[in-house]
């Protein structure tokens, strides 16, 4: 069984607006509404991913990354969302 810690992304896609439909590798599975998420954070890393067309470049890396830096933690996808 998995533990906290080893929540990792298998698979992401991108739905519409800021929504993302997550593949966790412990069989769970959900649709995540980023927007609030993404327009509330002032690192510098998220400012470009308020714009729709530069929030859905994510690629995967164990959790949804983005070019600026931004990633989100897998934990927090998985459990707080």
């Amino acid at each position: 069984m998995n533990t906290k810690n080893d929540f990792n992304i298998a698979k992401a896609t991108y739905l519409n607006d800021f929504k993302v439909h997550i593949f966790f590798n412990d069989g769970v599975e959900k649709t995540v509404d980023l927007k609030n998420y993404i327009k509330s954070k002032k690192h510098p890393f998220f400012q470009s991913l308020k714009n729709i067309d530069e929030f859905k470049k994510f690629k995967i890396h164990k959790t949804l990354i983005w070019q600026t830096g931004a990633d989100i933690a897998p934990e927090f996808l998985h459990d707080d969302l």
